[in-house]
């Protein structure tokens, strides 16, 4: 028997609602539903909550289905851990990483249980602080000043050879699907889909000639602080804290094992570059 995940945001009724049309839909097709426990004892329809189901048993799940946003994404994949089969429904305004709008995703689920779809797979970010592992990333790790309008003394290195010294506001390490986030905010270049790869932006670097670098899916990126520096920083995974680092700490980041898998029923590229034109470039809200 197919089992799907649920899970959304809580603070809209709308996305209550779609829960339980859900739920009743899937149920027709003999497909065993768990909606995430928080989601479910918050809902009003008793049937919903008696389908609530512990973060572990939704991990393993064929698939969740997210009802929100990209951040909606993030929050899953943090709480439910990886790897994660994932079918993002966009009730947000950017949507980058979600695969249907609310109307479509009945159809999207019954090709689905058909087998018709395609997996993109997301490597997530490892991040190391003093040789340990402290936590992943589906889109970034941001290594940031920690006192505000303060820019902090760092060098990166990748794979041992040095790439940036000198004083900025911190350094963004991102993974191509998280090019579309904070990255490209920053002027990083958007990155395709389709290839796995770290990207790496100085932020608000002294040094006006720093450009975004690109690097292949096997390097590690290395920040160290050298003896001149007057503090640490603050570390950022998927935009939460993780660590305040003092400055003879050392930082890496690079690919993980741990991944997720987007459930794709329509076509990968053309479907992304036509969000990032409506979005990004012509500034469309949904």
């Amino acid at each position: 028997m197919l089992t799907v995940g649920v899970t959304g945001r809580r603070d809209l009724k709308k996305v209550l609602k779609l829960v339980e049309d859900l739920l009743l839909h899937l149920e027709k097709q003999d497909v065993k539903v768990l909606v995430d426990r928080d989601l479910a004892l918050s809902h009003p329809s008793e049937r919903v909550r008696e389908a609530a189901g512990d973060n572990k048993a939704i991990r393993r799940a064929d698939v969740v289905v997210t009802i929100g946003g990209d951040g909606t994404i993030l929050r899953a994949v943090r709480k439910f851990g990886a790897p994660l089969r994932v079918l993002g429904v966009n009730m947000g305004s950017m949507g980058f990483l979600c695969e249907v709008d609310p109307p479509e995703v009945f159809s999207a689920l019954d090709k689905i249980i058909r087998g018709e779809y395609r997996v993109q797979r997301a490597r997530m970010l490892s991040l190391f602080i003093d040789g340990v592992c402290r936590d992943y990333a589906l889109n970034d790790v941001f290594v940031f000043t920690p006192k505000p309008a303060k820019v902090i003394d760092f060098k990166v290195d990748v794979d041992g050879v040095e790439v940036f010294s000198g004083r900025a506001d911190g350094a963004l390490i991102s993974t191509a699907v998280g090019s579309t986030a904070y990255a490209i905010s920053a002027n990083g270049p958007l990155i395709d889909p389709e290839l796995d790869c770290l990207e790496l932006v100085i932020m608000n670097p002294l040094n006006l000639g720093v450009k975004p670098f690109i690097f292949s899916s096997s390097s590690t990126v290395r920040v160290t602080f050298p003896p001149r520096s007057r503090r640490g920083a603050a570390v950022y995974c998927d935009g939460v804290l993780t660590a305040v680092v003092q400055k003879k700490s050392v930082i890496e980041v690079k690919l993980s094992e741990l991944y997720v898998d987007f459930l794709r029923v329509k076509e990968v590229r053309s479907t992304f570059y036509r969000k990032f034109y409506e979005i990004r470039i012509r500034g469309e809200r949904r």
